[in-house]
């Protein structure tokens, strides 16, 4: 079954995991801003080699909320998964087709057919969670019983998280889910931006009023007398 959206894919998990990349990013976005400043370079191709930290980052934060991982071959490098789906940060390149492209390489492209790993006994979570029930004890047993049918022959899902940036801005962080067609192209279902810098809106307050509304009050003018008009001076 094909998710429609990374909030479909991640179910009750989405709004923490949210929360939590957005932190991760964010730091590591603050950090190679600031270590760029320090170097003085005009290119910001040092810049964009951050890829592999943001995988990093991202892997290590779930890994200690106890979600499992899942390494891609070739390269070997671990992806977090959530949910049984596979989440990868991404710092899109100021490239066209860049997203279209995105499993251009071997080690992606093995991403979207990643299988889940074995289901766990006890769902990680963010620690706010209901104390369970019976209810919802029965219901765990029922999504396990699921998990465990998915993960005989269903690839993960793979929620693509991309970040828009420079050295001199975060511009945004996006998430969505990412098929891969025919072509080798890969497409987006679901797709939101789930953070954006604050838009700084000027103080427009002024002493006098402005003149985009009310009306204007034209001064006060008092006619001069002409000469010879005067009363008093016959």
């Amino acid at each position: 079954m094909v998710s429609l959206s990374p909030a479909e894919a991640l179910g009750s998990h989405a709004p923490g995991v949210r929360d939590l990349l957005v932190e991760v990013i964010r730091s590591r976005h603050g950090r190679e801003a600031e270590a760029h400043l320090a170097k003085g370079s005009r290119y910001s191709m040092g810049f964009g080699s951050q890829w592999r930290d943001l995988l990093d980052d991202a892997l290590e934060a779930l890994a200690d909320r106890g979600y499992q991982s899942h390494k891609l071959a070739p390269a070997g490098y671990e992806l977090p998964v959530v949910n049984d789906s596979l989440i990868y940060v991404w710092r899109v390149p100021g490239t066209p087709d860049a997203v279209s492209r995105f499993a251009s390489s071997p080690t992606r492209k093995n991403g979207f057919s990643a299988r889940p790993p074995d289901p766990m006994l006890f769902e990680p979570g963010f620690g706010n969670e209901p104390e369970p029930d019976d209810e919802a004890s029965g219901e765990a047993e029922k999504v396990t019983v699921e998990r465990l049918v998915r993960a005989v022959g269903d690839s993960m899902p793979v929620v693509l998280v991309m970040v828009h940036s420079s050295p001199r801005q975060l511009q945004s962080i996006e998430w969505a889910v990412a098929d891969l067609d025919d072509e080798g192209k890969v497409k987006l279902t679901g797709h939101e931006a789930i953070w954006e810098p604050e838009l700084v809106t000027a103080d427009t307050s002024s002493d006098g009023e402005s003149f985009d509304s009310g009306t204007p009050v034209p001064p006060a003018i008092e006619p001069r007398k002409q000469e010879g008009t005067d009363p008093d001076a016959r």
